[in-house]
């Protein structure tokens, strides 16, 4: 986007990159949780029955993945995504071993996000 109508600044460069988020609010339901269900809760993953890293995350209920504790601590702490692995495994500079998920592709950074601004919301269950 372009920069225009600096006020109380001078704009050396008037061309830009950015995202925009919508943090109105984001949906456990409709934006976190079929993720969960797709990448994260599956079969030789954290799905029932599979536990790598001593994770268990079931069927991706609000309830099982918002208080899931693995062999690091619990993945959620709400309004912290900086200390909650739910997002910081799904990132670059995560704090320990590989980034997540394991199989297919990493999660976008437009996923990435919405993880990250669902915690820094308080994770609810909404």
């Amino acid at each position: 986007f372009k920069i225009s109508g600096v006020t109380g600044a001078t704009a050396t460069d008037s061309i830009a990159t950015g995202r925009i988020w919508d943090d109105d609010g984001v949906s456990y339901a409709t934006s976190v949780k079929p993720v969960i269900i797709a990448r994260c809760a599956i079969s030789g993953c954290h799905g029932s029955g599979s536990s790598s890293g001593g994770l268990i995350m079931g069927s991706g209920a609000w309830s099982t993945v918002r208080f899931a504790v693995g062999d690091n601590g619990a993945i959620v702490i709400p309004l912290n995504s900086a200390a909650s692995h739910l997002y910081t495994k799904t990132t670059l500079s995560k704090p320990f071993g590989s980034q997540m998920p394991l199989s297919g592709a990493k999660l976008s950074l437009e996923v990435q996000d919405t993880i990250r601004m669902w915690i820094d919301q308080d994770a609810q269950d909404n």
